[in-house]
């Protein structure tokens, strides 16, 4: 992580101070980046460890933890310090029972079927072989980016659920600088990995969570949401959407609304509902995007005999200057 990225966060525990953060490196390698080490708020002394190049910042460590036993045991083992193994103890004597949250890290059924869409799949693939259109996996990726338009060359831009990297690296070649959040400490190692074989110094990542997100608010030019509406609330998501990006700025969704698989939101949606929440929220749906559903393919390789074929939709939307009320299907304020 270089220095300077602890210019663009804020502390979790009073987003509404914009309350800045420092950094306490321990390690700093050749790049001069911190591998080891601390973000401190000088507001509340809170601390939000470096593990290997990558920021987690998370508002209960020890909760986000305790759904990640295998990830927290490689913590304590690839910890170079004393200082760093000492915080992590104590992180693993708060937490009150080891659930199961690792679905999207390197032991989880999730993280090689994302590697394989974004980076590893061959045009040998015996399903890719077969079909009769030439489909890269990766097309939904290239096709988001291409997407956008940005209004000059500057401007921040953020990927809430990055997974490993892919679209986050190629807004990079659009936007004076890009950052990739995602909850899986799994993937944000991938695709710091993959940015720096790519060598690109105006992108960061780090360990967030999408409806938490530990920055200014009016910070973002865009925001990319991939796959990510029924892994959270999608009215709460809206919200975040809304607040950190400036107005008028662009938020583009792609999305197969499987709600059938395991999912944290409450309520289903389908292009047309999401669309209404959309318009709801405080944003104006771009013409191209505002009717017809997109059938984007989009496939994910589970194991050598097991595959997921999705057609994902486009949604291309700005923020207007206000945020609307939302009103549920009983009048009140509410989730969808």
């Amino acid at each position: 992580m270089k220095n300077s990225f602890t210019n663009h966060l804020v502390c979790l525990k009073h987003p509404g101070k914009h309350q800045g953060l420092c950094l306490e490196p321990l390690i700093v390698n050749e790049e001069d980046e911190c591998q080891e080490g601390f973000i401190k708020c000088n507001y509340c002394d809170a601390l939000y460890p470096v593990i290997e190049g990558i920021p987690i910042i998370v508002g209960d460590l020890g909760k986000y933890a305790q759904g990640r036993p295998y990830t927290y045991g490689k913590w304590l083992l690839s910890c170079k310090t004393s200082k760093m193994r000492d915080f992590i103890k104590e992180v693993g004597r708060e937490m009150s029972a080891v659930g199961k949250n690792d679905r999207y890290e390197e032991t989880g059924p999730w993280f090689l079927p994302y590697r394989w869409t974004q980076y590893d799949y061959s045009k040998d693939d015996r399903l890719l072989k077969m079909l009769r259109w030439h489909i890269k996996p990766n097309d939904l990726y290239n096709r988001a980016v291409h997407q956008v338009n940005p209004k000059n060359n500057g401007g921040v831009a953020l990927e809430m659920g990055c997974s490993v990297g892919y679209s986050t690296l190629k807004l990079a070649d659009k936007y004076e600088y890009v950052i990739g959040i995602d909850l899986s400490f799994s993937f944000i190692k991938e695709a710091r990995k993959r940015k720096a074989e790519s060598k690109l110094m105006n992108v960061e990542f780090c360990v967030a969570d999408a409806l938490h997100c530990p920055f200014k608010s009016l910070k973002f030019d865009l925001i990319l949401a991939i796959n990510l509406i029924e892994l959270t609330e999608p009215v709460e998501l809206l919200s975040t959407i809304h607040r950190l990006l400036k107005p008028y700025g662009s938020v583009i969704f792609l999305d197969p609304y499987d709600f059938n698989r395991d999912t944290y939101s409450t309520g289903k949606l389908d292009a047309q509902s999401f669309r209404s929440l959309i318009t709801s929220s405080g944003f104006e749906i771009s013409q191209r995007s505002s009717k017809n559903e997109s059938f984007i393919p989009w496939i994910l390789k589970m194991n050598e005999r097991s595959y997921l074929i999705y057609f994902v939709d486009f949604i291309n939307a700005t923020r207007t200057y206000k945020q609307k009320a939302h009103f549920g299907s009983n009048g009140m304020n509410g989730r969808h």
